[in-house]
């Protein structure tokens, strides 16, 4: 007989949690320690859980073989998710779903693949709560800078509730919104019943000030902040950092993460995660030795991963993730590898910067990232004017002129991606002489991202959207745009999936042409090849980091 007591949980996530008690029996005991979050307390022998696993603690032990004593009203709670609530826009079939999952769960992630729409459905969550439940203020923070502009046009779409940035004025020489000081943000919070908004919004570079983290975190304490989403969670990964210690403090009655990144990608990413939301009890020094195999100089680098079996099973059960093929009806994706020859001015830019890597390759190979050591020989086949004063050439970019102009002249709009600003400033000042265009790189200003998106997106002579990939590949929707151009690839396939889905995404109606220009016999190809390729070498780099064998990785980069 399994014995189950709903009651008040101080440890688990939900407001409430089952307290189970049984004799021994190893079946049941291996399954509750399967389950993300339980909690084994030896005063009273009783293992604390969430109370979503019911079911299973059902079917492991027989018809009639639970007790079920307590608040068993939490119970039904949970799963009555019938509540009144009027969509401003008509919702896909899938958001219906999410919607519907996200009432039943107050701390989970929305890990939706890039392009559906996961702002929407956080947004009719929030307003449901608001309407249902008396939440007084939802808090949005964007891991991606930018977004914030993003989030309130979103929320004027979706719903009818007011938002603000915190820390937002009216500039008096223009009428325009800028964004203030981390004082401005602050004085924004202690007003904060003098701010007419449901949705608050900021970055998560906002945490790294203490005050404004300790703030929040007694708004949330107090309940006046109710639910807090974190989208793009990926982005704030370290929680030794100042914004990330300063996101574990706020612990609201509700919690969503979003991202649309997958997390097995980098298991490490997944502590803060599963720290935030509330189903991780060890400290990041306990999760990196449980999951991570530890070697190189001193032991102290990950060189690869253990138990993720585990970890996977943990995520799983706390995410909501679909796919755009399994929801969507999306125009195809077309791929396009295009190869070009270096011109002999800009090959002997190459192989003088190739020679000089190799030379130093042992000092390379110790270098904690040796990744970065690379950086010169991927922007010579991009434009040599970065590395000489007086060779100025790229056959590259040459080539993505070429395309730009074909695609203009079949009324299609141009996405263009590099690495590096220095590449994208080139690329506009060839671009610029024919076509109107845009930028959003880490230069652009806040304000000006916005206007820029919406330049491409509603502007029919603006031909092109040119940016790096860490500004914007992720975040925007760029649905205008039917043709993308990567000038230089990512380091991973998840990084060059989530820039393509600017475009790729509900609202697209045309097929999507990706080019990826490469230089013939160069890095460029090696990089290509670990890009696409399923395989130790491709796992072995996260985050333009190698985790693993150094020699190994750039042996075959520079072969």
């Amino acid at each position: 007989m399994i014995k189950i007591r709903v009651d008040k949980s101080d440890r688990c996530s939900e407001d409430y949690s089952l307290f189970v008690s049984f004799p021994y029996d190893r079946e049941i005991i291996n399954t509750i320690r399967s389950f993300p979050s339980r909690f084994w307390n030896p005063d009273t022998k009783e293992w604390e859980t969430s109370i979503k696993h019911l079911d299973k603690l059902k079917s492991i032990a027989g018809p009639g073989y639970v007790e079920i004593t307590g608040k068993t009203k939490a119970l039904q709670a949970k799963s009555d998710v019938n509540i009144q609530h009027e969509y401003k826009t008509k919702p896909y079939e899938h958001q219906i779903e999410g919607f519907n999952y996200g009432l039943k769960n107050s701390r989970w992630l929305l890990g939706d693949e890039q392009g559906l729409g996961k702002t929407k459905q956080v947004i009719d969550i929030a307003v449901a709560h608001k309407n249902n439940h008396g939440y007084k203020r939802c808090l949005v923070i964007c891991g991606v800078n930018g977004l914030k502009w993003n989030w309130k046009e979103e929320i004027a779409t979706h719903s009818n509730e007011n938002s603000w940035i915190l820390g937002q004025r009216k500039r008096k020489t223009k009428n325009t919104i800028v964004i203030g000081s981390n004082q401005d943000k602050l004085d924004d919070l202690y007003n904060i019943h003098n701010i007419d908004a449901y949705f608050l919004i900021t970055n998560i570079e906002s945490l790294r000030s203490a005050k404004i983290a300790n703030t929040l975190a007694q708004l949330c304490a107090d309940g006046v902040i109710d639910m807090v989403a974190v989208d793009e969670i990926h982005t704030s990964r370290n929680p030794s950092s100042q914004q990330g210690k300063g996101l574990l403090k706020l612990k609201p009655k509700y919690r969503v993460a979003l991202t649309g990144t997958p997390v097995m990608n980098n298991p490490l990413d997944v502590y803060i995660i599963l720290k935030w939301l509330g189903y991780e009890s060890h400290s990041f020094y306990q999760f990196k030795n449980y999951y991570c195999v530890m070697g190189g100089y001193g032991g102290y680098e990950v060189i690869g991963y253990k138990n993720l079996p585990r970890l996977k099973a943990i995520v799983d059960d706390i995410m909501l993730r679909r796919r755009k093929e399994d929801v969507l009806d999306l125009p195809d994706k077309i791929y396009i590898n295009e190869y070009v020859e270096m011109s002999p001015k800009q090959e002997q830019i190459y192989k003088e910067v190739i020679t000089d890597i190799r030379h130093n390759i042992d000092r390379i190979k110790l270098s904690p990232n040796p990744l970065s050591e690379l950086i010169r020989l991927r922007q010579a086949t991009g434009y040599t004017g970065i590395l000489s004063s007086t060779i100025k050439e790229s056959a590259k970019i040459d080539r993505l002129v070429e395309i730009v102009d074909e695609s203009v002249e079949n009324g299609r709009k141009v996405l263009i991606y590099s690495n590096w600003t220095d590449i994208t400033s080139y690329i506009f000042s060839r671009l610029s002489k024919k076509y109107h265009g845009v930028t959003i790189t880490g230069d652009t200003p806040d304000g000006d991202r916005k206007h820029n998106m919406r330049e491409f997106q509603e502007n029919d002579n603006c031909k092109f959207i040119l940016g790096t990939i860490g500004a914007m590949g992720a975040g925007y929707t760029l649905t205008a745009g039917t043709v993308v151009i990567f000038a230089d690839e990512p380091w991973t396939m998840a990084s060059k999936q989530q820039a393509i889905d600017r475009c790729h995404r509900i609202g697209t109606k045309n097929n999507i042409t990706i080019y990826t220009l490469m230089c013939k016999d160069t890095i460029d190809e090696r990089i290509h090849d670990i890009v696409e390729k399923k395989g130790m070498m491709s796992d072995a780099i996260i985050d333009g980091k190698i985790i693993g064998n150094k020699i190994e990785l750039l042996d075959f980069l520079l072969s």
